[in-house]
């Protein structure tokens, strides 16, 4: 805008001049004259324009979120502003804004390129290697934040956001998670997901720890190794459900034999307690009370020879 008001300064110079000139060329006076008040007041009317856009060229809004950096036309930082408003500054200075703000890197898929938009980017699945050698493919998210006060230091490194992120942002995040990995084996970058974001996470936070960034979430969305690897760990898992099955069919039937056994043990236990209180004579009594109870229904009873019980037949 600044630049725009020194153009109409320059025009409203060269305007007036040529009111000048046409006052003093000859000819007919009063053409003269109306021509050069035509064109003094044309001058004037863009001396004033630029005036204005150079009277709004000293102030500039930010909102809340963002924080700048004013710049002076050399090049040479004049400060920062990091509260939200309408704030004032020479009008041949520049603002350079950051959005301090949550910001996202997503790398998944299979992206052509890196995709940034302000202080977020879009890219491709990042590519480790384990501590056996494996390479797999990550899916990851990274929610960050750049703290206000920190907007200068950056500035002074990188102009600009988009610089920024590409530059720092993305390559920081893709090297932090293709070291992180090297201390689990494939089966543990598989099977302990929780683990291996909480080590992308604290080497991030490490490596970001004095740059004015912070990091406000890791999320591991998906780990694909190759396709034999995955092969591989569905046959083992197959093979892990099978055996633990057996296992339980196996201490379903000891079971099965315990509860045997123990009743077993207990009608053997109550014969044999049976059989001891089965002396000869109670076995002699329930004999003869057999017999008179067969008697007496006019049943013909066959003593054994050699009985010496008394029966009613009455």
């Amino acid at each position: 805008m600044f630049g725009f008001a020194i153009v109409l300064v320059v025009l409203a110079v060269v305007t007036l001049l040529a009111a000048l000139v046409l006052r003093r060329r000859s000819g007919d006076a009063a053409s003269r004259r109306r021509a050069a008040r035509i064109t003094a007041a044309s001058g004037v009317g863009l001396a004033g324009l630029g005036i204005l856009f150079a009277a709004l060229s000293s102030f500039y809004a930010q909102d809340t979120g963002d924080a700048s950096v004013v710049v002076s036309w050399t090049g040479d930082v004049l400060g920062q502003e990091v509260t939200p408003g309408l704030h004032v500054k020479a009008p041949w200075s520049t603002v350079e804004t950051f959005n301090v703000r949550n910001q996202q890197v997503v790398f998944a898929g299979k992206q052509a390129t890196t995709d940034y938009t302000g202080g977020s980017a879009l890219g491709p699945d990042i590519t480790v290697q384990d501590a056996d050698g494996v390479a797999s493919d990550i899916d990851i998210a990274v929610r960050y934040s750049i703290r206000p006060t920190s907007v200068t230091t950056i500035y002074r490194q990188f102009r600009d956001e988009t610089n920024f992120v590409s530059q720092f942002i993305t390559q920081d995040i893709r090297s932090t998670v293709r070291d992180a990995p090297n201390q689990f084996t494939t089966l543990e970058l598989i099977t302990k997901r929780i683990e291996v974001n909480t080590a992308i996470r604290t080497a991030l936070e490490q490596r970001w720890r004095n740059t004015g960034v912070t990091v406000d979430s890791v999320s591991l969305q998906q780990i694909t190794p190759p396709a034999s690897v995955t092969a591989a760990y569905a046959a083992a898992q197959n093979a892990q459900i099978k055996v633990t099955t057996e296992q339980n069919n196996l201490k379903a039937a000891q079971v099965s034999a315990q509860q045997q056994v123990v009743q077993a043990e207990a009608k053997a236990k109550a014969n044999d307690t049976l059989n001891r209180s089965l002396t000869t004579n109670v076995l002699k009594q329930n004999y003869i009370d057999t017999l008179s109870k067969l008697a007496a229904s006019g049943n013909v009873v066959v003593v054994p020879e050699g009985f010496g019980g008394i029966v009613n037949v009455k």
